[in-house]
């Protein structure tokens, strides 16, 4: 059995396992995303615990985070209206939608 052999299962077995820790990860702790399919956000938070914190954009349009209390989504259009969303907490999965009502100004 050549030499090499040995370091690829090895090197396959680190990454599975590190896939499944981090899928386990992401189910126990949970997570929030923010879809934003119009790019009408410039920013998105998630306000829990009495602060807001950024949430990352890791694609176009989309931005994550995970919550560590109760809290909302606090979302920062491109008109510069700050507009609070949904509700998160820590341990879940959530996610909301922006739609083209909710960066528009009242009256």
């Amino acid at each position: 059995m050549p030499r090499w052999f040995l370091s690829w299962k090895v090197a396959v077995v680190v990454i599975l396992a590190g896939l499944a820790v981090g899928a386990l990860d992401l189910a126990v702790r949970g997570y929030a995303v923010v879809h934003d399919p119009l790019n009408l956000l410039v920013g998105a938070e998630i306000e829990d615990m009495g602060e807001p914190r950024r949430m990352r954009e890791f694609a176009v349009g989309h931005y994550a985070g995970r919550p560590r209390g109760d809290g909302t989504f606090r979302l920062t259009c491109r008109s510069g209206l700050v507009i609070q969303r949904g509700y998160v907490t820590a341990g879940m999965k959530e996610s909301y939608t922006v739609g083209a009502d909710d960066c528009r100004r009242a009256g």
